[in-house]
């Protein structure tokens, strides 16, 4: 018993022992991967390598010639063309409104053409918007841009001569920022049967369409300025209303005219420009609307005023009963705009004054500082680097938009003021019209001023001159009209030339996928088959090694 205790008590020992090193030492060269052993696995098989690597190469040969000459052909028409509006270099139309090369592909510019031509019995016309885009072209700006790249790396450069670099280089960019385009038409095998004269003359025609809805729609050779138009009013609306209502039309109608010959009148070359046979400028229209107003508006109201002649005397009433109120509503309101207004800007001064300004910089005048002569300031102009120097400059910026702030509110107070001002004019006009007639229609008047004899002329009168009046406005308005489009054509583009076509339209046959593409397609494949076969070669060469081991 003795011996067996001994015994296991040895076995347990030598089990208890940590293994030898030359035991652990050959268990980590079994694990570890040896690059002379992948080198000899590929080694022992190159001829499967070069067999796998030449099928992998004839297949995707095959697939890349059957791709090249089996896909669809494409026929595609480019029409180079040029912008020749103001404002093209800039994406913006002679106007000032946007441009985009989505307005030349614009749907109804492509409805118009598409059905124009007759291109239903060739495609339909999603196929046909499709295939159009419109490319920039410009090879000569990326050549100059790459030049002056390489000269500005240049590690000698000084600052003045980088200056005068930059200087050059933008002069040359400005001169070449020539705004040259391609309109091309890619029709697939399908849609190839199109004639190539039809898709040249398809292209031109979208160009054209485009300039004429650039010109209607966007006003493209127009400045962007409302005016009235003959459409506003018409002859059989003056002779429906009475005799007060009718002129009162007038005499607003007269007014919107007149303002817009104050705004005609800012643009440039508004003083000279003349129109028509007669050669009208617009100091004519603006005289001829004062006397329009002088010596036929304004007599035939005190008419009107005078006899209170009327087709139907209470709706005449009436009409004005509704404009005081009207005129009175609108009064209050700019009234109490203007309290808002004032109140608001007291307010802000308040919490200036309190927010640390001095009394003088919260109300808006100047300080006892800037009323020193003009070389005493040059000190604090000139503050030190430090807290102080932000503190100023932030200080500077709470004054400036603090300025601005009280030049707002002003100018609208202002605005609203004289806003008031016309309005209360108004009301009192139609107030005192309203008291004559009433009067004159209650017969609080002598009757023999009245009578049927003089009323009949009044009534023939103010028919007559209503309707000079009206032909005298739309006369005004039509050359109001003509020294827009003139003085439009004249600043902003000249005879509507919105491009110019720089060349004839270029036919080709083209692939989707070029060769080129394929070639580097090919050998990316390649790459991806050899890699996937070196793989599967080392790791079958792996296993098969281990099992030789076991």
């Amino acid at each position: 018993m003795t011996e067996k205790r001994q015994n296991q008590q040895i076995q347990k020992q030598e089990e208890m022992k940590p293994a030898q090193p030359e035991a652990v030492w050959q268990e980590y060269d079994e694990d570890e991967i040896s690059l002379g052993d992948l080198f000899s696995t590929i080694w022992r098989a190159r001829g499967r390598i070069a067999v796998y690597t030449l099928a992998a190469g004839l297949v995707i040969l095959a697939i890349i010639v059957g791709v090249y000459f089996f896909q669809e052909k494409e026929y595609v028409v480019k029409q180079e063309f040029r912008l020749e509006f103001t404002g093209a270099d800039q994406n913006k139309y002679p106007n000032g409104l946007q441009f985009s090369t989505a307005d030349i592909l614009s749907t109804e510019v492509l409805d118009k053409v598409y059905r124009q031509n007759d291109l239903g019995k060739y495609m339909k016309f999603s196929d046909f918007k499709a295939g159009l885009a419109v490319f920039q072209m410009n090879d000569r700006l990326r050549l100059l841009e790459f030049e002056y790249s390489q000269r500005f790396s240049e590690k000698n450069l000084s600052m003045e001569n980088r200056q005068r670099l930059e200087q050059e280089f933008l002069e040359k960019k400005k001169a070449l920022m020539v705004p040259v385009y391609s309109l091309t038409f890619i029709q697939g095998g399908r849609a190839g049967s199109i004639p190539d004269n039809v898709a040249a003359k398809v292209l031109q025609d979208i160009l054209r369409e485009w300039s004429v809805f650039a010109e209607r729609v966007k006003g493209a050779n127009k400045f962007q300025l409302e005016l009235v138009s003959p459409n506003v009013l018409k002859k059989e609306d003056i002779e429906a209303e009475d005799y007060l209502v009718a002129t009162d039309i007038l005499r607003v109608m007269t007014q919107r005219v007149s303002k817009d010959l104050e705004a005609l009148a800012g643009l440039p070359g508004a003083m000279v420009v003349r129109v028509g046979d007669q050669g009208i400028s617009l100091s004519d229209l603006r005289y001829r609307l004062q006397d329009l107003e002088r010596f036929k508006l304004n007599p035939l109201l005190g008419l009107i005023r005078q006899t209170a002649v009327s087709k139907h005397p209470e709706f005449t009433l009436g009409y004005l009963q509704n404009q005081i109120f009207d005129l009175k509503l609108k009064t209050e309101q700019a009234a109490a705009n203007v309290a808002i207004y004032e109140n608001s800007l007291n307010q802000y001064i308040q919490k200036s004054r309190g927010s640390g300004l001095s009394p003088a910089q919260g109300e808006g005048m100047p300080g006892p500082s800037s009323q020193q002569g003009m070389f005493s300031n040059v000190p604090a102009m000139i503050p030190q680097f430090g807290e102080s120097f932000l503190d100023s400059l932030v200080q500077m910026a709470q004054e400036n938009s603090d300025a601005m702030f009280r030049q707002n509110i002003t100018k609208n107070v202002i605005d609203v003021g004289l806003e008031k001002v016309e309005l209360e004019f108004q009301a009192r006009f139609y107030e005192d019209m309203w008291t004559k007639i009433n009067l004159q229609i209650n017969g609080e008047q002598a009757k023999s001023d009245n009578d049927a004899a003089f009323l009949t002329l009044a009534a023939e009168r103010i028919e007559k001159t209503q309707q000079e009046i009206f032909d005298g406005l739309m006369n005004s308005i039509k050359d109001l009209n003509l020294l827009y489009d003139s003085l439009s054509r004249s600043s902003l583009n000249p005879d509507a030339v919105l491009y110019s076509v720089t060349s004839p339209a270029l036919f080709s046959v083209e692939k989707p996928v070029s060769a080129k593409r394929l070639v580097m397609f090919a050998v990316l494949g390649m790459f991806l088959c050899v890699g996937v076969i070196l793989l599967t070669v080392l790791v079958k060469g792996s296993g098969r090694g281990r099992e030789r081991t076991a």
